[in-house]
């Protein structure tokens, strides 16, 4: 799955496909250990990927990325909105998300992780032209996020309906 993130998410097929080949061109019939693969990959992709070597390989880090809230510039919506996402777990990655407009435009976006270097939230600020009707974080579901119920603004946490303290589950049944 680590693989699979690294080639379809943070590199693209085309630039871990080339690492990969040269890898192992340069290791065929020898004994690499890990580093060499990480290293390997680093050099000829030309990206620093120490931050998914230590996640992904050296830790047992989780994913678990937020939409925590979501505001618009002036208060009008016209003007571009204002989304607030955090990572609650450890494990940085890119943030790859979808914002549906009630309007029916739809927005893709994609956040480099680099984002998580300042801490675990990050406001932008996304050129909407309507009310935004819905904000999904990894909208292909790639991520094993561990969480995924606050993938999607508005959650259907924030939008329940509280229950009156004297009501039972027989009740409701009934």
């Amino acid at each position: 799955v680590g693989l699979l993130i690294l080639r379809d998410v943070v590199l693209g097929p085309d630039r871990f496909d080339y690492g990969f080949k040269q890898y192992i061109k340069d290791w065929a019939y020898k004994h690499p250990q890990p580093a060499d693969f990480f290293r390997s990959m680093e050099n000829s992709t030309g990206e620093d990927l120490g931050w998914f070597w230590r996640g992904w390989f050296y830790n047992n880090w989780t994913i678990d990325q937020a939409v925590k809230d979501v505001t618009y510039v002036k208060d009008a919506p016209e003007n571009g909105a204002l989304i607030t996402i955090e990572n609650l777990g450890k494990m940085p990655l890119p943030v790859k998300l979808e914002i549906t407009e009630e309007n029916g435009k739809s927005i893709k976006m994609q956040l480099p992780v680099e984002i998580w270097q300042r801490g675990g939230q990050w406001t932008f600020q996304a050129k909407t032209t309507s009310k935004s009707k819905q904000i999904t974080l990894d909208p292909e579901r790639q991520y094993p996020d561990i969480d995924s119920t606050n993938n999607v603004w508005p959650n259907a946490a924030s939008s329940a309906i509280a229950v009156p303290a004297d009501v039972k589950a027989s009740d409701i049944i009934a």
